[in-house]
């Protein structure tokens, strides 16, 4: 796995010491399709009534996508739900994925959403199937809120938490406008997994693709960065947004899996208190932590400190990647502040959080903080006109996370006009 650390720094406004932001990149080698993890998933298909019409159709479709994409060592289950729960088939016992993909197409819409029912079954038939060295995964797909069976929201967070620390992850996929985004962030952020968004039924093959592509590519599983402050200067935050823990005077940042076509950023911010600094400043040091697939089918745990630290000057140093990385995570945050005025009634504080984004985005000069501003300045007139609605709010959330998390492949999918 390779690593590297841009640093940008400047003087504080008081100018009386300095801020600096180091820009970490994880990026991963996936082994050859040969000696690749073997894949062991449960696809959890909702088929309520409210799936009906174009829905359906398009679930069937990104889901035979997603079977013929297996190779024969690969095991996979299909399980369909409403009010009632039924294992479709799985690969094994004679069943084909061929045959597999021809049960896809006999999957009709019916009653209600059992969501715990659909995916506690995927559970089940995936930890059955679990074997040292595949990657275990359930992923559900709904477009409604848990309305039978297991409701509650910490309860079923709390299950997918606990599946994932027995080596079954969770990816979810929310269809439409109605689905609990909430509820599907928290069960992928605690089972391990990702969460999607199908505004269109369109979409729904790139979801699916996006997910089978980056499981078919994983070259590390686990991945954590320790970050240490060194002896000049103090933590201040990740700009990102993952999961962070702290624990004697370290903060640990809990990056997931990390697949062979998409490298991971992490923004880390540090203050140095003073500009009497001689020489090389330590700054700290990061610790990153991975179990990563080896070229023989494998995994090998390892563990690379890197030292963080530069000589300091009042002049600064601009570093672009840097710059643009820093844009494009205070855009998020503007997306989600935003999304918190509109909610609370307050239609031109939220519209004012986008155009001011919009507008330093568009000074940032490249295609991606170009359309960025460009959707903001969208956005922020639907909040004006009164015409922002839950599939707008989904959009603005999701769009956020993928920031927040560096999902740059999944994002080109999702944004509009594309």
């Amino acid at each position: 796995m390779k690593h590297d650390v841009l640093l940008d720094y400047e003087l504080t406004t008081a100018r009386d010491g300095f801020v600096v932001r180091a820009l970490l990149t994880l990026e991963g080698q996936a082994p050859a399709d040969a000696a690749r993890a073997p894949l062991n998933l449960a696809l959890v298909l909702d088929r309520s009534g409210s799936m009906g019409g174009e829905k359906i159709a398009a679930a069937r479709e990104a889901a035979t996508f997603l079977l013929r994409r297996l190779a024969p060592e690969d095991a996979v289950a299909l399980i369909a739900n409403d009010d009632v729960v039924d294992t479709v088939g799985s690969v094994g016992n004679g069943t084909t994925v061929a045959d597999l993909a021809r049960m896809v197409a006999l999957i009709a819409p019916g009653g209600s959403t059992n969501l715990s029912g659909g995916w506690l079954r995927g559970r089940e038939l995936v930890a059955a199937a679990k074997r040292d060295q595949r990657v275990n995964r359930v992923i559900l797909l709904t477009d409604g809120q848990a309305n039978a069976g297991i409701i509650d929201r910490e309860q079923l967070t709390g299950l997918a938490a606990t599946a994932k620390r027995n080596g079954v992850t969770t990816t979810t996929i929310g269809f439409g406008a109605d689905y609990d985004e909430q509820l599907l962030r928290a069960m992928a952020d605690a089972g391990g997994g990702n969460p999607y968004y199908i505004e269109q039924p369109d979409q729904a093959p790139g979801v699916f693709e996006e997910e089978i592509e980056g499981l078919l590519s994983l070259a590390a599983q686990n991945v954590s960065v320790e970050i240490r402050p060194g002896a000049d200067a103090r933590f201040v935050r990740v700009w990102h947004d993952y999961p962070v823990s702290v624990a004697n005077g370290a903060s640990r940042v809990e990056i997931g899996d990390i697949y062979g076509r998409e490298p991971k950023s992490i923004l880390i911010e540090f203050l140095v208190p003073s500009i009497a600094t001689n020489g090389r400043v330590d700054i700290g040091e990061v610790v990153i932590d991975a179990h990563v697939l080896t070229a023989e089918g494998g995994v090998d745990h390892q563990r690379v400190t890197m030292p963080i630290g530069a000589p300091l000057s009042p002049e600064g140093n601009a570093e672009p990647a840097v710059r643009h990385e820093m844009l494009l995570v205070r855009a998020a945050g503007a997306r989600e502040e935003a999304l918190r005025r509109e909610q609370m009634g307050d239609a031109a504080g939220a519209a004012d959080a986008l155009r001011r984004m919009a507008s330093e985005l568009a000074l940032g000069g490249t295609p991606t903080t170009l359309e960025q501003a460009a959707d903001l300045r969208i956005v922020a007139e639907k909040i004006e006109a009164r015409s922002f609605d839950a599939a707008d709010a989904k959009y603005m959330a999701q769009r956020a996370y993928n920031t927040h998390r560096a999902k740059a492949t999944y994002e080109d999918k999702l944004r509009r006009g594309r």
